[in-house]
């Protein structure tokens, strides 16, 4: 009888804390495919199926499904980033751009972006992930790229950079023509990835420009653990400690959680 109670109580323990550690890392991956450049109410009202939140041309996100409620993202073709669908509060989290435009590939939708600085000349383009407005470190798994015609040769250097700006991993890409190519990087505690161009390997465009499109990243690494976390992890430590109390014996536990 005392031999079942304490292997219930030890499976209890193991299995809360088995559910911590078996927790699939939170990837998304950014498309940019329910946005759109938007230049009239009426083209607002046929793309979103509503007229509730049109002010002037722009681009604009369906940031969640089920109202609908669609934000304005920036202004021309600039594009800022991308939200976060349907998550609560409304467009808080988000992948932030810097240097890329628009590029309407399928009527007014934005289904991929284009760089529009020139790293050659000083200006870097990047992008970082913000959780409520702050940036946060994430897990940068890869993106596809891409460039304009079929004899594009675009070759530069990739860096991903921690809070403080120092450089935690760097890749020399090479981007040969217009067919996406899915580039694997597995970066892990990265706040912003940059364009960067060097002395020794500067960036050569060639005939057209750069597109990036299915940006993947497990968000943020350092993340807060969600309220079922903590459940499990009571349930199981208090499983631990009864099991020391009523047994006499020390049950040794080395448990964390990490992004992939």
């Amino acid at each position: 009888m005392n031999s079942c109670k304490r292997s219930t109580v030890v499976l209890v323990a193991a299995l809360s804390l088995a559910g911590i550690c078996a927790m699939p890392a939170r990837a998304t991956s950014f498309t940019f495919s329910d946005e759109y450049y938007i230049s009239s109410s009426s083209t607002f009202h046929n793309t979103f199926g509503t007229s509730s939140g049109y002010s002037s041309a722009g681009i604009y996100q369906e940031t969640n499904s089920g109202n609908p409620t669609i934000t304005r993202l920036g202004n021309g073709s600039s594009v800022p980033g991308e939200y976060i669908q349907n998550t609560t509060p409304n467009a808080v989290d988000e992948l932030v751009l810097f240097g890329w435009g628009q590029s309407l590939n399928n009527g007014q939708q934005v289904a991929i972006v284009y760089n529009t600085a020139d790293p050659v000349n000083g200006t870097n383009t990047y992008f970082q992930y913000k959780v409520g407005g702050v940036t946060a470190p994430f897990t940068f798994n890869g993106f596809d790229l891409k460039g304009a015609t079929s004899n594009s040769h675009l070759q530069f250097t990739l860096e991903g950079l921690d809070s403080a700006n120092d450089v935690l991993d760097s890749a020399i890409m090479t981007v040969t023509g217009n067919s996406f190519q899915t580039e694997t990087l597995d970066w892990t505690g990265i706040t912003t990835v940059e364009i960067a161009s060097t002395l020794s390997l500067p960036v050569n465009w060639g005939s057209g420009t750069l597109y990036m499109d299915n940006i993947e990243i497990n968000n943020p690494v350092n993340s807060t653990p969600e309220p079922s976390t903590l459940v499990l992890l009571g349930m199981g430590l208090l499983a631990l400690s009864y099991a020391r109390r009523v047994y006499g014996k020390t049950i040794s536990v080395n448990s964390g959680i990490t992004g992939n």
